[in-house]
């Protein structure tokens, strides 16, 4: 990547080495690929791992967001019901909507998301702490939330 400010009218590729990942907790790893302040988006898109027997804590976004499963078998959670999910699949969650996702399946489950918003906050519904998504606090189990 250059070292140039990237604006939203500016192309770029990010290549794999350009692409960090970030240690959530728990064994869930992600991977951002672009955002506002990464490539100038409108949008944030990345992915999640999410391994066998694991959930991230109850949340919603500033957001709309989309998961598309690219591999394994989760459960989405919001309104009280958790419905199955599996690969090639995705899920919508408005802005402001609770929800998570549990892996129940037997392999690790690896999520695309794609946030309608270039700066992403995420709200844990059991403590209300507002993060910036993927900052230091951004855990899939923080305390607190279990």
């Amino acid at each position: 990547m250059t070292d140039r400010h990237p604006t939203a009218s500016t192309p770029l590729v990010r290549t794999r080495d350009d692409i960090r990942s970030y240690d959530r907790g728990t064994g869930v790893v992600t991977r951002l690929f672009c955002n506002q302040a990464l490539c100038g988006a409108g949008v944030t898109t990345g992915t999640t791992i999410l391994p066998v027997g694991k959930s991230v804590a109850m949340h919603w976004h500033n957001c709309d967001e989309q998961i598309v499963i690219l591999n394994g078998r989760a459960e989405t959670e919001f309104r009280g019901v958790r419905t199955p999910i599996g690969e090639m699949e995705v899920a919508y969650i408005p802005a402001g909507e609770p929800h998570c996702f549990h892996n129940v399946g037997e392999v690790p489950v690896t999520m695309l998301f794609i946030y309608a918003a270039g700066e992403v906050t995420r709200t844990f519904a059991a403590t209300g702490e507002t993060v910036v998504h993927l900052g230091a606090e951004d855990l899939a189990q923080p305390a607190g939330t279990r």
